[in-house]
């Protein structure tokens, strides 16, 4: 019984110390509820938020995504036309060719015409010192007939 009663004063002492009175407790209570309450009204609150904070995001990925795709057909549209630039290119280069064949065939065409005219002026040259000296070696016989004859 002595151990009981000490256990039972310990108990007791211990209860007066740690322990809550009803009303306290009630009023810690009540303000757990109202602390619960918040917490509630501001989960759904920060739920609706993300809610539109997603809402804005995905939004923001279709434009994203529309745009990246206007940009890739410019990008198509830009490529279309260097193919077509080359092409340009590849036809001016070909008719600078086929000018510079022609070109070619005429300087050709001249090359032989100014040889052939080089030729006859030399041999007119040929002509013209052979007829000087002819005529000079005439004039100095009839020269020579004049003074001795």
């Amino acid at each position: 019984e002595a151990v009981a009663e000490d256990f039972a004063r310990w108990l007791d002492e211990y209860m007066q110390e740690n322990a809550v009175e009803r009303d306290e407790y009630r009023e810690v209570l009540s303000r757990l509820d109202v602390l619960e309450e918040r917490f509630v009204q501001l989960e759904t609150r920060m739920d609706e938020r993300f809610e539109q904070v997603e809402q804005r995001f995905e939004s923001l990925e279709t434009r994203m995504d529309e745009r990246f795709e206007q940009v890739d057909q410019r990008f198509e549209q830009v490529e279309q036309r260097f193919k077509q630039i080359d092409q340009r290119f590849e036809q001016v280069d070909s008719r600078f060719e086929s000018m510079e064949a022609r070109f070619d065939k005429r300087f050709e065409s001249m090359d032989d015409k100014l040889d052939r005219m080089n030729d006859r002026i030399l041999s007119m040259t040929r002509w013209l010192i052979g007829l000087v000296a002819l005529f000079g070696s005439l004039v100095t016989a009839l020269l020579a007939v004049a003074q001795f004859g």
